[in-house]
């Protein structure tokens, strides 16, 4: 019978209430779902609490694999059928280990139908403290720091509940905000985290959807040309985000590469004629991109997913016209026509030469705050205030007190 090995997963606990409700000071955040093997270290050992009450102390510097095989888990020389193991350092003071990985706190494993879950249950700072460096530079100015911790903060609290399923609040993961252990903590972190301590973004009394992503290109999204539905704080504003490596980019696709893509995605297209961006709003970015067959079928696809079926780094590009580009994989030439058709605020590209390039700006989604805009606010002056309220209309920054 094979054997299943966890990792373990580290979680935060999050709920979506109204800012007037005080909210826990510790999280869980999930680490790994359902995965076959982990490995857990502390450098003095750990001690394993049972559902039932047991408790073992395994005193010896070593890692230690927890394994899952059908209701059982096995870790060193003992095997249970519990639902769940609570892992603590021996000493206090000590990190635990998970996968190489280290973070404070303690942990919680789920004995699933689908194997091992692993959550890390830490104090809410020390959380946000590694979020704000897993998600910018910590060398950053001081109040993009604080800037990225409210709404790191909010985020939080407002998605509490988002995973409460799996046994956790939040992922690890960018499903909800990259958090990557003690690591990413930094001294700076800590400190904006201090200097903004209980402080969040809210409209009308709400917690925001206080999205963020790391670069707009110069102008942000509005919430409802991504999402569709309207959400007053969320409108497209200009973005100096200039400063960013990923301010501006080029795609290069042949014809052939983007009906194999569509393929995979069952769109079975004969014959690929033309592109054509649709609903183009204030920010530059269609909401839908129309591919066209040479049996005047189309096909309309939400922008957003196309821009992950081509790998496109955002939504805010265009089909440009290019004569004479020498393509890097096959050293050959194509060229295309491009015609601007301005009644219906469309782009359309007929097809030549069989490839097509992107040209586009940012990196993310676009809506909300956008990290290098922040960064470069921040450098001009900028209170980490004046950045939230530039890139969230009409938001208040307000305290939400948090039980011990």
């Amino acid at each position: 019978m094979k054997l299943k090995i966890i990792v373990v997963t580290l979680i935060i606990l999050t709920l979506l209430t109204p800012v007037s409700e005080a909210q826990s000071r510790r999280v869980k955040v999930g680490l790994l779902d359902n995965v076959d093997d982990v490995l857990i270290k502390a450098d003095n050992g750990i001690r394993v609490v049972l559902d039932n009450g047991l408790e073992l102390s395994l005193n010896l510097d070593k890692s230690y694999n927890f394994i899952s095989q059908n209701d059982l888990v096995l870790f060193g020389q003992n095997v249970f059928q519990e639902d769940r193991y609570i892992v603590y350092p021996l000493k206090s003071e000590d990190l635990l280990s998970v996968n190489g990985r280290k973070y404070r706190g303690f942990l919680e494993i789920l004995n699933t139908d689908q194997g091992l879950t692993v959550i890390n249950n830490i104090k809410f700072d020390h959380y946000l403290a590694s979020v704000v460096g897993s998600e910018i530079n910590a060398n950053w100015p001081l109040e993009s720091l604080k800037a990225q911790t409210v709404v790191a903060r909010t985020y939080a609290l407002r998605n509490i509940a988002s995973h409460l399923s799996k046994g956790y609040n939040l992922s690890a993961t960018v499903r909800s905000q990259a958090y990557k252990g003690v690591a990413f903590e930094h001294p700076r972190t800590l400190k904006a985290v201090r200097e903004t301590k209980n402080e969040v973004a809210t409209y009308q009394g709400e917690l925001i959807a206080s999205v963020y992503h790391s670069s707009a290109g110069g102008q942000t999204a509005q919430g409802s040309t991504i999402w569709g539905s309207e959400t007053p704080y969320l409108q497209s504003v200009s973005s100096p985000d200039d400063l960013s490596p990923h301010y501006s980019w080029k795609s290069e696709y042949s014809k052939r590469e983007i009906e194999k893509i569509l393929v995979t995605k069952n769109i079975l297209i004969k014959d690929l004629q033309e592109i054509t961006l649709e609903n183009i709003g204030p920010s530059g970015r269609p909401s839908l991109v129309r591919i066209h067959d040479i049996n005047n079928k189309y096909y309309d696809i939400d922008s957003s997913r196309f821009r992950f079926w081509l790998g496109l780094r955002s939504t805010r590009f265009t089909i440009v016209k290019n004569n004479s580009l020498r393509l890097s994989r096959n050293k050959s030439r194509f060229s295309f026509d491009i015609e601007r058709l301005g009644v219906d605020n469309k782009l359309k590209l007929k097809d030549q030469n069989d490839s097509y390039l992107f040209s586009g700006y940012g990196w993310g989604h676009g809506v909300g705050m956008s990290q290098w805009g922040a960064y470069k606010m921040s450098k001009e002056g900028y209170s980490y205030q004046e950045i939230l309220k530039h890139y969230y209309y009409g938001i208040r920054i307000t305290k939400m007190e948090l039980e011990e």
